[in-house]
């Protein structure tokens, strides 16, 4: 963070400001809990303070890894277009609005068309491997993004692999 001419936390939002997605964990000596707020509060995805251990700042670059990168551009898929910069998607022409969670949720299913993804996995991709709470908060997801994507629709594009997972079919039944 202590970097000569621009510090670390221009830096990191410089970097977001860009658009630029990729994972950024800092790791500095600054120890304090407003210092730790700023930098994640400006695009940084860990904070860690030294010294750390190797084995500690080798998991946590996998855990970042293992993170869905975020995109750009966004292909169509079962006429969804996501825009996660602005918190919506486009539905057959029609915009419609999402919450964070809601958006890196549908962006794991566009990354996926046509697969069957365990809850487990999608828990892990979104809510991150140290999720603490209950799981079935995936559901409540599906069903948020059933309610906006599909049902004013009259689709259904987000379908229950029942025993399996959830998938985004990429072709859709319509009435």
């Amino acid at each position: 963070l202590m970097l000569p001419g621009m510090n670390g936390y221009r830096v990191c939002k410089a970097i977001r400001d860009a658009e630029v997605w990729t994972p950024i964990l800092m790791l500095t000596a600054k120890s304090g809990e407003f210092d730790e707020v700023e930098g994640l509060d400006t695009g940084a995805d860990d904070y860690l303070v030294k010294p750390v251990s190797s084995a500690v700042l080798i998991a946590r670059v996998r855990a970042l890894l293992r993170r869905p990168r975020r995109r750009v551009d966004w292909p169509t898929i079962a006429g969804i277009r996501l825009d996660p910069l602005h918190r919506r998607c486009l539905v057959e022409g029609s915009y419609v609005a999402l919450t964070s969670r809601e958006t890196e949720v549908l962006g794991y299913l566009l990354d996926h068309p046509d697969e069957t993804i365990p809850r487990g996995q999608l828990l892990e991709a979104v809510w991150g491997p140290d999720f603490v709470g209950d799981p079935n908060i995936v559901e409540v997801y599906i069903s948020h993004l059933r309610r906006k994507l599909d049902e004013p629709f009259g689709r259904t594009a987000l379908e229950t692999v029942r025993g399996e997972g959830y998938r985004l079919r990429s072709l859709v039944d319509q009435p």
